[in-house]
């Protein structure tokens, strides 16, 4: 059980403040019994419900004394002082929302017995004084349990909220991760492959040296080796990444293969038409990956959030930058939020901003939704 915070708790001593107050006025012009009597009948009625949320039953014990006092001295018939019984039913809809099963049942009893002997010290009739006395307990612990049911629920919902907080930032956390192992990997491919090229070279250039450019031999022979130290380094640690679901026999993905993806996604049901203006040939090798997966990956997202909807996936390639467009009408869709689709997009910002790119995505203003890309290239 929650205690109440720094703000109930304030207003649980406001409450008792204005009643101890007003109950103090009822009592002194009452005109019965000694001022000292009224005024310690009247603490004991409401000082204590400043403590009903966290003590409910001891405070529903001294109110009910406290208004038994006020009986005693005779200050009014039980039915007479409304105040009074404000801060009685306060004791009760604490009980009633912070009790159960036994405690329930004895703050029932405290309440029961201390408030028909109150109505007796003031010379109420029993029978009528135990109708009054039943229908206060049972309205002050109905109220209070309803009122419990909906903190518990409101407490239920909040641990919710922040549980699926939580473990929709461990998912991006672990999609992001993923992500960047994944490129890892793929950049490793790529540059791999590079390196080893140009080792290959530097040995083709060698063997075609005449025998006085000893000094160039030497330089191209640090090139090859010093290649080969690279990419053994890199495959010893990017090995690490490698889980046996990494297809590594399967040939680097291209923007120069994105037909045979377009083709995959019409066969899944997606309506797409493609479009390619430039020159894909000279992207460099990391750039024409991160370009594939941007598209597979705006795709994907169309596939799963609007299936029924038409797809344009348009592809322009310049001699500076390279800009993809995925833009889907929505079609037999809801709107869609970002955080659907998140780890997509998570992992296209990382592919974006590992060349220092672009990335905009968000409500097409013509209905649907859009990924659009650029990408610089560097000028050679």
């Amino acid at each position: 059980m929650r205690l109440a915070g720094p703000m109930p708790a304030m207003r649980e001593v406001l409450l008792a403040a204005v009643l101890t107050v007003g109950v103090e006025l009822d009592l002194a012009f009452s005109g019965h019994g000694s001022a000292a009597a009224r005024a310690a009948a009247a603490l004991l009625i409401t000082v204590p419900l400043a403590f009903r949320l966290r003590f409910p039953l001891a405070v529903l014990a001294v109110v009910v004394a406290g208004v038994g006092v006020e009986g005693a001295i005779g200050g009014h018939r039980f039915s007479g002082p409304v105040l009074s019984v404000i801060a009685v039913l306060l004791a009760l809809a604490a009980v009633g929302a912070r009790a159960s099963g036994q405690r329930l049942a004895f703050g029932a009893g405290v309440s029961l017995v201390g408030l028909f002997a109150a109505s007796l010290f003031e010379g109420a009739d029993p029978g009528g004084a135990a109708a009054v006395v039943l229908l206060v307990t049972t309205g002050g612990l109905v109220i209070g349990g309803a009122l419990g049911v909906l903190r518990f629920e409101s407490e239920v919902f909040d641990e919710r909220a922040a549980e699926l907080e939580r473990e929709r930032d461990e998912r991006a956390r672990v999609a992001v991760a993923e992500e960047r192992r994944r490129i890892a990997r793929e950049l490793h491919d790529v540059i791999g492959h590079s390196i080893s090229v140009m080792g290959v070279q530097a040995g083709a250039v060698r063997s075609i040296l005449r025998d006085d450019q000893q000094r160039e031999r030497e330089v191209l022979q640090t090139v090859e080796r010093t290649g080969r130290q690279a990419v053994g380094e890199m495959r010893r640690l990017i090995g690490l990444l490698r889980t046996d679901e990494d297809g590594t026999g399967e040939p680097t993905p291209s923007l120069r293969h994105v037909e045979q993806l377009i083709g995959e996604m019409r066969d899944a049901g997606l309506a797409v038409r493609l479009s390619v203006h430039g020159d894909l040939e000279h992207l460099t090798p990391g750039v024409d990956l991160a370009g594939f997966r941007i598209v597979q990956e705006g795709l994907t997202n169309a596939l799963k959030h609007a299936p029924r909807a038409h797809v344009e996936a348009r592809l322009r390639c310049s001699d500076n930058q390279l800009e993809i467009e995925v833009i889907d009408d929505g079609s037999g869709a809801p709107q869609r939020a970002s955080e659907q689709i998140g780890h997509g997009l998570l992992g296209m910002r990382e592919r974006v901003a590992l060349y220092g790119g672009e990335l905009v995505t968000g409500p097409n203003a013509a209905g649907g939704f859009a990924v659009r890309v650029r990408i610089p290239l560097e000028v050679s």
